[in-house]
Formats: structure tokens, C-alpha cells, sequence
């Protein structure tokens, strides 16, 4: 037995040299065997490259494998078939029911076992101790360094727990993936078939503990090895050197560290054991690589990228170039494009590009997309898991429709996913119908439904008992087994099988992929052919692995969708000639490539950014190497292990390398470019970033009617503002011969032109649909000043959001104002004077009224015990403190309350006080609001806020004609805000601080003066919002402390000085204020006019389309040209002026 290393630059052939002797080798001696041992992700291209280069395009003796794989081999001909071996899915499925199992023994990580994605990564790090050499003896000794370290100490000690149970589990059941290694390492020295190899390793770039020691146990009893790694001639000789010296001083920052100390780790092995070493081959030693020997630039990358000099190429660039795109999906688009190009134009064959990337999970779909949009055949070499396939979530929701007992959510989620038989309009009805009953539960969904809600008609009634009907008979097989109280895993998956066999998911599934395949979308047809396969496989392995246990819903929910989470499906090639898409670490591109697409090379990608929630992180790696306990990298090795995936990805190409970057993700955040970028343009000087955002497409780059019509789309805006930019007018003309083509592109320079136009309502139809102009209330009138059309669509044609069965603000609303009804009848029927109503009494008043206004409350949220609780002592809260404001600010005053729910002209007012004065009655209006409305005074004047002032009006003119011989005057419109207020701890303490030093003698105890202090923060913030007469006679009447204090009152928006009412406040005389509302009242009226005669112009005010329901039916948009209509900001002084001119 003999070992050989070949060595070499990346590029330099030593794949090629090592298979040739292998082929050489293999043809002399035809009784013995020749493996080549690859990663497995490399097999395939490493057998065509073998069969390629024999000259009889094959041989029975020579085998290309992995090393699991070869211990497979051995185990057959050790008869070795004890143990079925687990694979991923199955330690994924395990690792969740163990965790669960035994989470009451965790310290760290007790609260996370149901987590979503920390099975994965737990067995991720229980694979990685096996990898690693870490036995029970080793963790406890990584335990016993950690007396600094607490919390590493924990976690070790619950992923020993966990590791234990898992092991526990499966002992004598099965073993994993990682085992497999450890007892091919049993049969070797025993095993004739290895004693009659030849093995040839190539493709590593590094070795775990485990697969040294598999190694080491194959040179001692193999016919012999050949080894080829990548390492320069000059860095092999450095390192010659160091080893002949016994000096291991290999930096882990270098960028052949790991091809370094994967040799050095290889010559111990031979000299521990005696092994022979041939000569080491260098591989084009003293020549550049092969592959870019004509290549000046390619050539000169190779030999000084990440190198310490300071060479620079100074002549004009051509093998690499820098674009900048705005996105991904722009990426992908260009990339696209230029293969299309190289295609049609310069005669390149598929199979001589490549495309690579940093983040397979952010382009794959782009890349996906637009290839198949130009028609370019690829191998996209990416694994991702099915878990968000519609199928795949059906079988999850429906288990949560058990679960959750039919709520809203569940229900409607598996609905509509689409695969099962309910009619589509059905379902919209159903949903429209159980958003506004609040239907829920099984006990519900499986009786009739009988009752319609509003404008519902009995066949849409008949429509939704059937869709309800059938989504029972579908459930109910499935919630029968669910619900038994011990069931076994193998009784819950035979009821999710018997759904998915119910519910036709094969046949279904395979018209997705028809679908797909007849749409171009290849590689999407091509999941949806395993998408059932899979399921099934996992259902299978779940019974498997445990059927017999007993678990709850939950955890079997839980369980599935860790096995969903960890299958993944990748695509079988679609042929020779294809582009390869692959990412820099896992593909391997055997094949020689004569350009290369570098994407997405943004800082975050290259390097990539370390991933962050490991169970055990890189500070603890860190610390646990240092201890001399060596585990996978840390994000700072990878990212110098990435270095040397880039180095051998830039000696690929043999003619161009084309890098592109996004300046901003899909995300809209803006990117930045990776550093590997500038280290470029640092060795070129010539190299410049094109920005792609700013270059002009060529014909060439549009290949297909897709890529064309998406072209033209996207530039037909700028086109319609400019004119003529070259290739739109080119392939414009192109386009526009093809009848279907132009039919698409007329459509297309109808949006471009379009602009918004005032739609007519004829008169007798707006007649028709809202009757006599006095049914039109204020609320509409508010509407219509925002927006005549939106007033038009909500109130006209009856349009408006779905209604939903909640207990919202407004019916809070409407409980509030009921108790407080309730409360001042009380009062009136009782003659409780104001003046002998004390909190107490107040409050016991209140809860009497809370109690019969609940009772009488007919909403059927309220039937929920839970709820109910809840909402009834927020109403008891926010009542009493309510009703002890009012009647203080009642107590203030000479005004009294007269009315409670007065019905008016345009509504009905919540409470009206007044106060006579000899012949003169004065009229308050107020309102209460569960939010906090504030008066505006532009709004009123405009109209858009305009319901306090017109009620005020029509008090006026009620009381009025109900008292002719009186004069009647408006004194205030006043909103008062029905809430609990807030009195923060730090304002107390400051109002008990400011009132001991102004009274230093005060016998008051701080407990005493905090209780004052809040109860006069929150009267305060009773404070009302509105208009008042300025007459400070009035306004004492109102507040009898304006009389003999100055600054702001504590119940009105008014601020007295010695002078009377000032400038701040919100008042104005009565003669005005009479006007005022008058012309509120009188602008009502011709809204009336202009609704009946059929006003429904698209003219928002600013800020009406913010929450504005129907904005993708009127088309006002400011990009096409429309704008807001402008209303002019209106004060107090400008209505007085305004008023006024009236009388002129």
C-alpha cells in the first residue's frame, strides 16, 4: 500500500491527472477495484467526466461513491444488515417527540422544544458532536472546562439530556447517518473488498474527525491512495518545509488553511502508521492553470487574488466585469438577458455557462422565473423544503381546524388553499356570513343556518349551508380519530391519509404539474411531481419511526410539521446541454466553463453573514477551541473558508467572469457591495462598476414574446413622457406586425395615458338611490365634503368593507352613552338634586345602570363569559369616572341639563343643557365621544366636521319653537371625551412637591395630597373641545371658577385674563356664533341639493384617501395626474369676518 498527494493550483487539472492514472491504473489491473470518493454532491459530474476521458467510455472496476455509500458496500459484504439506518427526516421526527419527552429536565432550552425550526437545530448539533469525536466521556470534560462559562455549561448539559433521550429512543431500533461511519470503521480491517481497492479521493476541502479516522483505517488495509488537493506549488513547499521542522504554524486566516491542514493531518496519519508516501505530484507546476493559460487577466486573478502583494493589472479589462442592478429579480433579468444574447448571438452552447450565487434562497426563484420566460434550460442544483406547498399546508391546516375547533382563521385558510370541492362564489358568501354572525365550532358548523344576515338572500343562504355541509363532511372523518382521547401516531396518520385520499390530493396535484409544465415552468412541475411522493414517504415514516405512541393534537401537529420543515426536493437535471445554477459552496462545476455569472455579491451574501440562534454559538466554539474541543467553524473561520471557495470559483471560467450586485434587496433596504468588489477593482486598475439601471437593453437580450411584452411594459410610462429611446421604438415596431401582440400593447398605451375623469350620476338615478334629500344625514354630508364619489359608493351603491363580529369602538360607544342615559334618567325620575350628589351616590347610580344596560345589550359578543368580565368592568371604570366629571362640571355652572337623546332635524343630540337669563335662554350642546375628538375650525367651515354645529343649530331652532316668546342663543358645542384617564406617578409626585413648598405647615399627609393630586389631573383632563360663546358672562355661567380665577378653565377651551376671554380660545360672540352656525347649517343643505342632483366627482381633500376603502375603484392616483383638492385653513377671526359680511 502506497499514498500519493496531487497538488496544484485550482484549475491547474489535477482532477484530470488523478483520473487518468485511475483509468491507466484501472486497465492493467482488471481483478482489482478503483473507487473515486467524491462528495456526494459531486458523483454525477465526476462519473461523466470519467466516462468521457476512457477510452472504452467505461469499466466494471471502476466506481465512483462517497463514503457513506462505500460503507454501505462493505456492510453487504459483511452481511452486515442488523440496523436500518435513519435518515434526516426521521432524526427530525425522533428529535421533537424526545425533546418533548423530556423538556421538564432542560434548564436552557425548556421553554423552546415546541419552537418551530429547534428540532432542526437541534439535531443539527447532535449530529455535529457525533461528526466531531464528542463522546459522553469528552462533553462531560467540555462540561467540567465551563466553570466560567454558566450558561455554555447549561446548554451542554441540556443537549447531553437531549442527545441521551435520543439515543435511548432509537437503541436498537436504528442507527443515524453519523453512526454509519463510526461502525464502518469496525469492518475495514477485515474487509476483502477494501484489502482489493484502489481509491482515488478528490473534491474535499477538508475532513470531520470521523472521516479522518475512516481514512487513516482505508490506508492502512487498501491496495493504495491518491489524494488531490488544491495548494499551490509555492504554498506546498512553505508548508514541506514547516513539516520537516515539526513547525505547525499554520494561520487559520490563511487562504489555503484548510488544503494545509487537510495535508498536514494526512502525512501524521501516514507517519503514525508506517505508511509508504510516493512522490507528491504538483500539478502544472511552474505554469499557470490549463484552463486560463490564455487568459492574461483570468490568469493573473488567479495568482493574486487574497495574496499579500500589491500587483496590479494595468491594462484595459475584458475577462471580468462589475454590473450594478437595482434588485435581485433585476439580477436575474440581465443575467438572462446577456445568456440569451451569447446564445443567439455568439454561438455559445448552454452548457458553457454557469451561474453562481451567495444566497440560492433569495435567487433561485428570480433566476428561475426569468429563465423560463427566455426559454434557457438550467439545472438549478438547490434543495428547498415543500412546508409552504398549498397541499402540504392543507394537511396542516385541516389538523388545526380539529385543533382549534373551526375557528374563522383555520376554516377559511384550508378553504382557500382551493383543493377542495366547494364552489368559489359559495365561499365568498360564507365568508361575508360567518365574519358577520361569528359563527364558530363544530357544534355550529354542523347545524343548519337559518338565519340571514342583512341583504342576504335565501338561495346565497342555501349557497352557504351547502359549502358548510360539505367542509364538514370532509373534516369530520378526520376530527372523529383527532379528537379520541389515546390515540396512536399510525391512528391519526391513517385519518390524515384518509384525507388526503378524499380530497383526490394525487390527481389534483398532478394537474398543478400539467399546469406547470404546459405554462414553461419546468422546474416548478417538476417539485409538484414529488409533492405527493413526499407526503406520503413522510406519512409512512412517521408510523414507522413511532406509530404506537400516544399524543396529544398538538404534539402530532407539531411533530408533522417537522417532518414537513425538514423534506426537501431538489430537481433531476433536465438535460446535457442546460446552464448550471448552483451556490459557491455546495456546487461543483467539473465541467469546463467558458463564462461565468457571479450574482448577488453584496456584503451580507459575500461574506456571508453568520447565522444567528445556534444552540451552541461562535463565542462558544470559540472558547470550547481554545480548550483544545474542536467543532464545526465559527462564522469568522467561514468566512476565510469562503475566501477559498471564491479563489477556486474565479479560476473557473476559462474566457469571462460576470459579477452583478443589487443595490437595494426585495425588500426595498438598500444593499451594499461586497468587499470582494473592491479587492477587484484594486488589482484592475481598469475594472469600472457598469450601472445597469442607467444602460440601454439590446434587441439581442430580447429572445422571447415574454421578454419583450415585459420590456415594453415597464418602459412604456417613460417612453409616453419622452419619445424615442432607441430599442423601444425598434422592437415597438417589431412587436406591433404580430395581430396578438398589439392588441396587449394597445391595452398597454391605454394605461399609460390614462387620466382620471369626473364620473355623472344622472339626477333621476341619484333620486332613485338615496330618496329625499332629508334622509341624507350628517355623517353622509362629512363624507361627501371629503370625497362627493366615496360618499357616493359607500352611501349610494351601498359598497363598504365586510362587516365583522366584534364588539368594536361603537358599540363600546353605544354601551357609554346607554349607562350615562341611564344614569341622568335616573336622576330626573328620583328629583336627585345636583347639588346632593356625591361620588358615592353617583357611583351607585352607575353600576345600577351598567348592570340593566347590559341585560338589555343585545350583541352576542357579550355572551362570552371571558369577554364579557372584561368589557363590563371597563364600562364600570370608564362610567363612574365619567359621571362623577359630568355632574362636577354640571355643579360648576348655572347651565342644567334639559334633554337627553333629543331627536333633531339631523340626528339626535346626546345631551343638551341651558340657562335662562330673564328673557334669554342659552343652548349647550354636547356630545360624547369614546375617542377623542377635537374640534377643528377649517373642517367645520369646509364641512368636514360639521355634525356639532348643526346640531347646535337645530337645538336652537327646537327650543325656539318651543319657547317663542324667548330669545335663544347658541352658547356652546362642546365634544366630551368618555374615558378613564391616565394620571402618570411622576405628575403626582411633582404636584405634592410644588403644593409643600408653597404650604411647608400643611397637616395633609403625601398619601392624602397624591389622592388630591390625582383627582384634580383627572377633571382636568376632563376638559371639553369645541366652540363657546366669547360673552364672559356665558362663560361664567358655564364655569363659575372663570369668575374668580384667571388661565385656562378646567372644563372649557377658553383662557380668561383680567380682561375677559382671550385670543387662545376657542370662542366667538354670540351674534357671530349664530351666524356661524347658521352658515354650517345652510352649506348642509346645499350638499343635500348637490348629492340629489347627482354630484359624485372623484375631488378628495388631502388626507380622505388615506383610509379611504375604495381606492382601486375610483383610479385616483398623483402619478396619472390627479390631484387633491386645496381648502384653505379657516380661524376664528376669518369666520368672524366672513359671518359678518353677511350683514354688509
Amino acid at each position: 500500500m502506497a499514498v500519493q498527494f496531487i497538488v496544484g493550483r485550482a484549475g491547474a487539472g489535477k482532477s484530470h491527472y488523478l483520473y487518468e492514472k485511475l483509468i491507466e491504473k484501472s486497465l492493467k489491473y482488471r481483478n482489482k477495484n478503483f473507487i473515486a470518493i467524491v462528495p456526494e454532491q459531486f458523483s454525477m459530474e465526476t462519473q461523466k467526466q470519467i466516462l468521457t476521458m476512457h477510452p472504452n467510455r467505461g469499466s466494471f472496476n471502476i466506481e465512483v461513491t462517497s463514503m457513506t455509500r462505500l460503507a454501505y458496500t462493505v456492510f453487504e459484504e459483511q452481511g452486515f444488515n442488523e440496523y436500518k439506518v435513519m435518515d434526516d427526516l426521521g432524526k427530525t421526527l425522533i428529535m421533537r417527540k424526545v425533546m418533548e419527552q423530556c423538556k421538564d429536565k432542560l434548564t436552557i432550552y425548556k421553554s423552546k422544544t415546541s419552537m418551530p425550526g429547534f428540532a432542526e437545530k437541534m439535531k443539527t448539533i447532535v449530529s455535529e458532536f457525533k461528526q466531531y469525536g464528542i463522546t459522553d466521556d469528552v462533553l462531560n470534560n467540555m462540561k467540567a472546562e465551563c466553570d466560567s462559562k454558566p450558561l455554555l455549561r447549561h446548554k451542554l448539559n441540556d443537549v447531553e439530556i437531549i442527545s441521551d433521550a435520543f439515543n435511548e429512543y432509537i437503541k436498537e431500533k436504528v442507527i443515524t447517518t453519523e453512526d454509519v461511519l463510526t461502525i464502518f470503521c469496525k469492518y475495514i480491517s477485515s474487509s476483502d473488498f477494501i484489502k482489493n481497492t484502489y481509491f482515488y479521493i478528490d473534491g474535499f476541502t477538508g475532513f470531520t474527525p470521523i472521516q479522518y479516522q475512516v481514512l487513516e483505517l482505508l490506508i492502512k488495509h487498501c491496495a493504495g491512495v491518491k489524494i488531490a488537493i488544491t495548494l499551490p506549488e509555492d504554498e506546498f513547499q512553505s508548508l514541506r518545509n514547516a513539516y520537516s521542522k515539526g513547525n505547525n504554524a499554520i494561520s487559520k486566516y490563511e487562504l489555503f488553511n484548510l488544503s494545509k491542514d487537510t495535508l498536514w493531518k494526512l502525512k501524521d496519519i501516514i507517519n503514525r502508521n508506517n505508511i509508504e508516501q510516493q512522490e507528491t505530484v504538483i500539478v502544472g507546476e511552474g505554469q499557470a492553470p490549463y484552463r486560463i493559460r490564455d487568459n492574461k487577466e483570468l490568469t493573473f486573478l488567479e495568482k493574486n487574488l487574497f495574496r499579500n502583494n500589491s500587483s496590479k493589472y494595468r491594462e484595459n479589462c475584458k475577462a471580468l466585469e462589475v454590473h450594478s442592478m437595482s434588485n435581485p429579480r433585476e439580477e436575474a433579468a440581465y443575467v438572462a438577458g446577456r445568456i440569451s444574447e451569447l446564445i443567439v448571438d455568439k454561438g455559445y452552447r448552454y452548457n458553457d455557462i454557469a451561474v453562481i450565487t451567495g444566497d440560492m434562497d433569495g435567487y433561485y426563484r428570480y433566476i428561475e422565473e426569468e429563465f423560463s420566460k427566455n426559454n434557457i434550460p438550467a439545472f438549478i442544483d438547490h434543495k428547498h423544503n415543500i412546508a409552504s406547498n398549498p397541499f402540504v399546508d392543507g394537511i396542516k391546516v385541516a389538523i388545526e381546524i380539529v385543533e382549534k375547533d373551526f375557528s374563522y382563521e383555520t376554516v377559511f385558510h384550508l378553504i382557500r388553499l382551493g383543493f377542495l370541492p366547494i364552489d368559489r362564489e359559495a365561499v365568498d358568501i360564507m365568508e361575508n356570513y360567518v365574519l358577520q354572525s361569528g359563527r364558530r365550532g363544530f357544534k355550529s358548523y354542523g347545524r343548519l343556518w337559518e338565519k340571514a344576515y342583512k341583504g342576504m338572500t335565501a338561495e346565497e343562504l342555501d349557497m352557504v349551508n351547502q359549502a358548510r355541509e360539505k367542509l364538514v363532511e370532509i373534516i369530520r372523518p378526520l376530527r372523529e380519530e383527532l379528537k379520541k382521547k389515546k390515540a396512536t401516531v399510525r391512528e391519526y396518520t391513517k385519518a390524515v391519509y384518509q384525507f388526503v385520499q378524499a380530497n383526490n390530493m394525487q390527481r389534483q396535484i398532478d394537474d398543478y404539474r400539467i399546469e406547470f409544465q404546459n405554462q414553461g415552468e419546468i422546474s416548478r412541475a417538476k417539485e409538484y411531481e414529488q409533492v405527493y411522493v413526499t407526503i406520503i414517504t413522510l406519512l409512512d415514516r412517521i408510523v414507522e419511526l413511532m406509530g404506537d405512541e400516544v399524543l396529544t393534537i398538538k404534539e402530532y401537529k407539531q411533530i408533522l410539521q417537522a417532518g414537513f420543515e425538514s423534506v426537501k426536493v431538489g430537481i433531476i437535471p433536465p438535460g446535457l446541454d442546460t446552464v448550471m445554477v448552483g451556490d459557491i459552496e455546495r456546487t461543483r462545476l467539473k465541467d469546463t466553463k467558458r463564462i461565468i455569472f457571479f450574482m448577488g455579491v453584496n456584503d451580507g451574501i459575500i461574506p456571508k453573514a453568520g447565522q444567528a440562534g445556534g444552540i451552541i454559538t461562535d463565542t462558544d466554539r470559540e472558547f470550547l477551541e481554545k480548550n483544545n474541543y474542536i467543532l464545526a467553524l465559527t462564522a469568522t473561520d467561514n468566512v476565510f473558508k469562503q475566501k477559498f471557495y471564491l479563489y477556486t470559483i474565479f479560476a473557473k471560467p476559462t474566457e469571462k467572469m460576470c459579477i452583478t450586485f443589487s443595490k437595494s434587496g426585495s425588500d426595498g433596504a438598500t444593499r451594499r457591495k461586497s468587499y470582494i468588489i473592491s479587492t477587484l477593482m484594486n488589482l484592475f486598475e481598469n475594472l469600472k462598476i457598469i450601472d445597469e439601471d442607467e444602460s440601454e437593453i439590446t434587441l439581442n437580450q430580447v429572445t422571447t414574446r415574454s421578454k419583450a411584452l415585459d420590456y415594453l411594459s415597464q418602459n412604456i410610462y417613460e417612453y409616453s413622457k419622452e419619445g424615442d429611446s432607441g430599442i423601444f421604438k425598434e422592437l415597438m415596431a417589431t412587436v406591433m406586425k404580430n395581430k396578438e401582440y398589439s392588441k396587449v400593447i394597445n391595452l398597454m398605451f391605454d394605461g399609460a395615458f390614462y387620466s382620471a375623469k369626473n364620473p355623472i350620476l344622472d339626477e333621476n338615478v341619484a333620486r332613485q338611490l338615496y330618496g329625499n334629500k332629508e334622509n341624507i344625514g350628517i355623517t353622509r354630508l362629512e363624507r361627501f365634503a371629503a370625497c362627493a364619489y366615496s360618499q357616493f359608493l359607500n352611501n349610494g351603491l351601498k359598497l363598504g368593507e365586510r362587516k365583522k363580529f366584534e364588539l368594536a369602538a361603537f358599540d363600546i360607544g353605544n354601551l357609554y352613552h346607554s349607562a350615562i342615559k341611564d344614569f341622568f334618567d335616573t336622576i330626573n325620575t328620583n328629583n336627585i338634586k345636583w347639588a346632593d350628589l356625591d361620588d358615592k351616590k353617583s357611583e351607585n347610580i352607575i353600576n345600577d345602570s351598567i348592570e340593566k344596560v347590559m341585560e338589555q345589550y343585545e350583541n352576542d359578543a357579550l355572551n362570552d363569559i371571558a369577554r364579557s368580565a372584561f368589557i363590563k368592568k371597563q364600562v364600570k371604570d370608564t362610567s363612574t369616572e365619567t359621571v362623577n366629571a359630568l355632574v362636577k362640571h354640571i355643579r360648576s355652572g348655572n347651565f342644567l341639563p334639559r334633554e337627553y337623546e333629543l331627536r333633531i332635524a339631523h340626528g339626535r343630540v346626546d345631551r343638551v343643557d341651558t340657562f335662562e337669563d330673564g328673557n334669554n335662554i342659552y343652548v349647550k350642546v354636547i356630545d360624547y365621544k369614546s375617542g377623542n375628538k377635537v374640534f377643528n375650525v377649517t373642517e367645520t367651515f369646509l364641512g368636514l366636521q360639521m355634525q356639532l354645529m348643526v346640531y347646535l343649530k337645530d337645538t336652537v331652532d327646537y327650543i325656539k319653537k318651543n319657547n317663542p316668546d324667548k330669545n335663544v342663543y347658541p352658547a356652546a358645542g362642546l365634544y366630551f371625551h368618555v374615558y378613564d384617564p391616565y394620571v402618570s406617578e411622576i405628575d403626582c409626585e411633582k404636584a405634592v412637591s410644588d403644593f409643600r413648598k408653597k404650604n411647608p405647615d400643611s397637616e395633609l399627609s403625601d398619601e392624602e395630597l397624591k389622592k388630591m393630586a390625582i383627582e384634580k389631573e383627572r377633571f382636568k383632563a376632563y376638559r371639553m373641545s369645541g366652540l363657546v360663546a366669547k360673552e364672559i358672562e356665558i362663560v361664567n355661567a358655564m364655569d363659575h371658577n372663570t369668575i374668580t380665577k384667571t388661565g385656562s378653565s378646567a372644563i372649557l377651551p377658553v383662557n380668561i385674563t383680567k380682561s375677559g376671554v382671550d385670543a387662545r380660545s376657542t370662542a366667538i360672540e354670540t351674534k357671530t356664533y349664530s351666524k356661524f352656525i347658521n352658515h354650517v347649517s345652510n352649506m348642509a343643505g346645499e350638499m343635500q341639493d348637490k348629492i340629489i342632483k347627482g354630484d359624485i366627482s372623484i375631488n378628495p381633500v388631502e388626507g380622505a384617501c388615506d383610509y379611504c376603502p375604495f381606492g382601486g375603484i375610483c383610479n385616483f392616483d398623483r402619478k396619472l395626474g390627479s390631484r387633491y383638492r386645496q381648502v384653505e385653513k379657516v380661524s376664528l377671526s376669518d369666520i368672524e369676518e366672513k359671518c359678518n359680511e353677511v350683514d354688509r
